[in-house]
């Protein structure tokens, strides 16, 4: 009889177990439909509604995590594919004018009824186009390389004075042209923090820029001058100058000054100058006065001592 007793009452134990598993497994499955059915919905306020430390709490916590997670890398694709279609519509705009100019020319010197003094000006509008685009791949490419990381600049404390005077070697034929002085203040040579090739890629670029708005037979002056935590590399030009509201917008990609619009660029040589500067742990500044001068400084950290 005892025998008979136990077995019933275990008989009953294993019911009542069963009937609470099924109801509490019920309950999970339920709370798991519920909870993959928002965020097949796409809801951003799944989180944890519970304070208990139970598993159907937990695992509502981490389904909110994971909806979290899906939700910044869907914001970030958005935002990655719109910087793409950005740039891809920059470049072909900016493309436009050199590529239009070149075929117009060509269709003239197709045509036969140009003269040779035409013929020729007409070549060396198409060539100064070419190389215009070549320019804008180059730059394009070291852009790109420089923003994803396939370049790593290699700074180190060396003295400036001879990048300085390589930047200047670079751009020496683009000065001669508008007969253009390029002049450095005297300054005792000192080590700073860069990257000598990519450094002087930056200032002979803000060289550039100063040279294609100044007028000829004008003057180009570089200066240095140390600080406490970094040196300071002006280059100051007396061309036509860029407006106040500009100052912050010259540094983006493509980006032109509304008085630089008649002049030709791309609006690229200032951002890579910009990406160089931060690759090396300094930045570039700018001072300007409407017609009167414009003053680029880059500023590169100075050795520790």
């Amino acid at each position: 009889m005892a025998v008979l007793l136990i077995a019933i009452t275990a008989i009953m134990l294993c019911a009542v177990v069963i009937f609470f598993s099924y109801r509490y497994a019920q309950k999970a499955h339920n709370s798991i439909d519920h909870t993959l059915d928002r965020i097949l919905a796409g809801d951003e306020s799944l989180r944890l509604e519970t304070t208990g430390e139970d598993r159907i709490s937990k695992l509502a916590h981490k389904a909110g995590r994971v909806m979290d997670m899906y939700i910044t890398e869907t914001q970030q694709t958005k935002k990655e594919k719109n910087a793409i279609q950005e740039f891809i519509s920059d470049m072909a705009h900016q493309m436009k004018t050199p590529l239009s100019g070149i075929s117009m020319y060509a269709d003239l010197l197709i045509e036969g009824t140009a003269t040779t003094e035409e013929q020729q000006e007409f070549f060396a509008r198409i060539k100064s186009g070419t190389d215009n685009l070549q320019w804008m791949m180059e730059s394009l490419i070291k852009m790109s390389r420089l923003e994803i990381g396939a370049i790593q600049l290699s700074p180190a404390y060396q003295n400036i004075k001879q990048t300085i005077f390589d930047s200047i070697t670079r751009i020496l034929a683009s000065a001669s042209k508008k007969n253009i002085d390029i002049t450095v203040e005297d300054f005792t040579d000192i080590p700073l923090l860069h990257d000598e090739k990519w450094t002087q890629e930056a200032i002979s670029n803000i060289l550039e820029n100063a040279i294609k708005y100044s007028v000829p037979d004008s003057t180009i002056h570089i200066a240095v001058e140390p600080l406490p935590m970094h040196t300071k590399i002006n280059i100051t030009d007396n061309g036509i100058g860029i407006s106040r509201s500009d100052w912050h917008l010259i540094f983006k990609r493509f980006y032109r000054g509304k008085n630089a619009k008649s002049t030709e660029g791309a609006g690229l040589g200032l951002y890579l100058v910009t990406l160089i500067m931060e690759k090396q742990g300094g930045y570039v500044m700018v001072d300007s006065d409407m017609g009167e001068y414009t003053t680029f400084s880059l500023f590169l950290q100075n050795e520790l001592k």
